[in-house]
């Protein structure tokens, strides 16, 4: 994962009701939906194919959420700008697998760092 020094202050970061109208809150909110299951999946007690699966669901939602907004994809400031690769590494990784590209194991180092990330603390 290449966005860990660029997030060093959007660690823990899970937002409030009221910041999810705004897109940095969305794509905290994507990110906390895949840091929420991750601790099962890290765990054993989900597979790979369901937290990919769930990695991307969390974008998809958020992609849809943005667009609800009027969004057009570009990050609106300096935030969205560093958890929009977040986002990315969520996709990439996630569908990377769906597709056979990535196995379990690259599933679960994505995973360890993004709860390291952005897991509570």
């Amino acid at each position: 994962m290449q966005h860990d020094s660029t997030n060093a202050g959007l660690r823990g970061s899970a937002g409030t009701a009221g910041e999810a109208s705004t897109q940095a809150g969305r794509m905290r909110a994507a990110v906390a939906q895949a840091v929420a299951v991750a601790p099962d999946f890290l765990r054993g007690n989900i597979d790979a194919n369901r937290m990919a699966n769930t990695m991307v669901s969390a974008v998809r939602h958020y992609a849809e959420q943005e667009r609800a907004a009027g969004g057009d994809g570009r990050p609106h400031d300096a935030e969205a700008q560093a958890l929009q690769g977040v986002l990315a590494e969520l996709m990439g990784c996630g569908s990377g697998f769906l597709a056979g590209r990535c196995d379990a194991a690259c599933v679960a180092r994505t995973m360890t760092q993004m709860v390291h990330e952005f897991g509570p603390h």
